[in-house]
């Protein structure tokens, strides 16, 4: 059936300039991408050139950055889809099989022009970032399985965290790596939503407490258990606010007439915080000090050397008095107690706190000194009574 003609001049053929509302340059309509938008139904052009929109969604080293390429669609009502994005990889691997797979991501700009080339295909043409947001953006009637769209909200889980265009990733000049935006990414897909959205953190103390959940992130079961999970949320606070103290104490002993009184203060909030995050620690076994199934350092030798003489194997029992008075190890010992030294900075607190416990181990050490002593006159009794039996028979 022949196609009916109509007046209607093929885009990529209209003639025309328009300026763009980012770089403000005149450029041919053909360079402003297609909008079926209500929002700009005078000329159905987007207002910004399709140079800036893809600029402006890469970060400096060529890759996506997905933060921004969803804002820039949010701001011209262009749809949002993750799986498009992986589709514009596979697209890209396929024409360009020279590139591998660990070079691809550093071609944003081309990635970027195969996902405004899916977008403007018959499925998605006349759809509007509002649409994306209400297919949780990702494709509900596409071939993809459950586990793959799973996998790849998980890897583009930026906006699952119903960021704003003010969200406080952009607030105080704050400036976020590609890396903490992975550890960001991380944590939300490990836990499942963003444990600091509603808790009053500044931008930087956000980026700091991501980073810092990342890594307990890893540690076995901490997802599967709920109380674990809500302890190591805890604990990365409490490090933001023991971080936080530490810049006002810095801050306070930089000044000529420092406060003692308040860095007094300071001092004490801090060693409770750190407390309290000792105990959370303990009580949910999160530490590797206190977890009974952690295998850290269990393959050292230190460690099956202990692991032996627990079990009482006599053939690597030593001399280990010989060993420690040696003058290799008081050299060693005499080096690493002056660099201990040299780099502690205590205040008067902290040096009290010292005394006290080396006061206390003073005691202990005496009272245990004189059941030595004690011990060793009736040993040396024994021994005498022994030789003169000997003699004697």
């Amino acid at each position: 059936m022949p196609t009916k003609k109509t007046d209607k001049v093929p885009a990529n053929k209209q003639k025309g300039k328009k300026q763009c509302t980012c770089c403000h340059e005149e450029k041919n309509l053909t360079q402003f991408y297609i909008s079926k938008s209500p929002l700009f139904s005078i000329d159905e052009r987007v207002p910004i050139c399709k140079g800036c929109t893809i600029s402006s969604s890469l970060n400096k080293d060529g890759t996506i950055n997905e933060i921004e390429l969803n804002k820039i669609l949010r701001t011209i009502d262009k749809p949002y889809y993750k799986d498009l994005i992986e589709s514009a990889i596979k697209q890209f691997k396929k024409e360009h099989s020279y590139v591998s797979d660990e070079e691809i991501i550093y071609h944003g700009k081309e990635l970027l022009q195969y996902y405004f080339k899916l977008i403007a295909m018959r499925q998605d043409r006349n759809k509007s970032y509002g649409d994306s947001e209400k297919d949780n953006f990702i494709h509900q009637t596409s071939n993809t399985t459950q586990r793959e769209k799973r996998a790849i909200l998980n890897k583009y889980s930026d906006v699952s965290t119903s960021m704003q265009e003010d969200d406080s990733i952009e607030d105080e000049n704050t400036v976020w790596s590609e890396k903490d935006i992975q550890n960001m990414n991380y944590v939300i897909s490990m836990i499942g939503y963003n444990p600091f959205e509603e808790v009053n953190l500044s931008s930087g103390d956000k980026k700091y407490c991501f980073n810092i959940l990342s890594g307990y992130c890893d540690t076995e079961g901490i997802t599967d258990d709920g109380n674990k999970l809500q302890g190591v949320i805890e604990i990365t606070m409490m490090y933001c606010q023991c971080k936080k103290i530490t810049e006002t104490m810095n801050l306070e002993l930089s000044k000529k007439d420092p406060d003692d009184a308040k860095i007094a203060k300071l001092t004490s909030s801090k060693s409770s915080l750190l407390s309290s995050i000792s105990t959370i620690a303990k009580d949910n076994n999160i530490a590797s000090n206190y977890n009974k199934n952690s295998k850290q350092g269990q393959s050292s030798l230190t460690s099956k050397m202990k692991e032996m003489a627990e079990n009482k194997f006599k053939e690597i029992e030593v001399n280990l008095f010989d060993i420690k008075t040696a003058e290799a190890f008081k050299q060693i010992d005499k080096i690493s107690n002056e660099n201990i030294s040299n780099q502690l900075t205590l205040d008067s607190n902290e040096y009290g706190e010292i005394i006290k416990e080396q006061r206390e181990m003073i005691n202990e050490l005496d009272s245990e000194l004189e059941l030595i002593k004690e011990e060793n006159r009736n040993l040396k009794n024994k021994i005498i009574d022994l030789e003169n039996r000997i003699e004697v028979t």
